[in-house]
């Protein structure tokens, strides 16, 4: 009978060592749980920072290009007003060198402003890429984001599942005896 009474001995030492080794893997999960949850409200934060910069950029670039619209237009008007001073000029020499330099002086400003178009373009230009980039990085923001909240809901869909099995309640009595031994 000795034999038989130590198996059962050793089965319960077994069984204790299991469910010591299952309640040391929940506080494990529950650490876990417990780490990315400010993890999750960082990324929330940092989603709502980059929409935020997002409509910035976006209300930036659409400024950026009235001004370019206005730049254009005030080149157009400049070339009218240059034509409109060469006809001038054939029409009246008496004032070609007074007109001469007014003329020179509108195809300078003319070429300062296709500069500044340019300078405006190549702007705007970098600002679209940045919001590429940070629509990049929003999206993938998100996309972990989601991965995350996904894994916390399937750990604690774990955890409940695991405290509403059977062999959990079924086991509660020897987590009882093991607190009452401690």
């Amino acid at each position: 009978m000795k034999p038989a009474s130590q198996e059962p001995a050793a089965l319960l030492d077994l069984l204790r060592q299991q469910l010591i080794l299952a309640q040391v893997r929940i506080m494990e999960l529950e650490d876990e749980r417990d780490e990315l949850a400010p993890r999750l409200a960082e990324t929330s934060v940092l989603l709502a920072a980059a929409q935020t910069l997002a409509e910035g950029k976006v209300d930036e670039a659409t400024h950026l290009e009235k001004v370019r619209a206005d730049l254009q237009a005030q080149f157009d008007h400049l070339r009218h007003v240059q034509h409109v001073t060469n006809e001038a000029l054939a029409a009246a020499r008496a004032d070609a060198t007074r007109l001469a330099a007014d003329a020179e002086s509108l195809r300078q400003q003319g070429r300062l402003d296709r500069a500044e178009i340019g300078r405006l373009a190549t702007a705007t230009q970098a600002l679209r890429d940045m919001l590429t980039r940070t629509e990049q990085q929003l999206a993938e923001s998100g996309k972990i984001s989601t991965e995350r909240a996904t894994r916390l809901q399937q750990l604690d869909a774990e955890l409940r599942s695991l405290k509403s099995s059977r062999s959990w309640r079924w086991t509660a009595w020897l987590r009882g005896i093991e607190r009452w031994f401690k």
